[in-house]
């Protein structure tokens, strides 16, 4: 399934080969983010190539799904929805991951992943999904 939405940003299931770019992605997202959420020792830990293989084994589990948004071949987003890491009540399935550069924010790629989640919620039978975000961050 790959989408493109009104700003010519393109969506699609990642792959293998995109687990760097996520985790270097994911790490500049921690620095715009959670600045005075996060310490600064956790912030400028980040360890890419820790969190590539994090990404690897989330693309090679059969249970979540891996989607990422595109910006002409540069991943600007990307949301993982399925079996949920840690159980919540009754729920089936959920966003576990969402993460876009600031850059990209409030342009509609996050309603898209959304979009997205809820066909793939449907597709497994569920009717509902739950969404997990640190506490923080709003």
């Amino acid at each position: 399934m790959q989408t493109r939405n009104k700003k010519n940003t393109s969506f699609r299931k990642a792959c293998i080969v995109d687990c760097y770019e996520l985790s270097v992605l994911k790490g500049k997202v921690w620095n715009t983010t959670y600045q005075g959420i996060y310490s600064q020792e956790k912030l400028t830990g980040y360890d890419v190539e820790k969190n590539k293989r994090i990404f690897e084994s989330i693309v090679e589990n059969q249970e979540i799904s891996l989607y990422v948004a595109t910006d002409e071949e540069r991943i600007v987003g990307f949301m993982t929805c399925g079996k949920p890491y840690k159980p919540f009540r009754e729920y089936g399935q959920e966003i576990g991951l969402l993460y876009i550069l600031k850059e990209y924010q409030r342009q509609g790629i996050g309603r898209e992943f959304f979009r997205i989640a809820r066909k793939l919620v449907a597709e497994h039978g569920y009717q509902e999904f739950f969404l997990s975000v640190n506490r923080k961050n709003f």
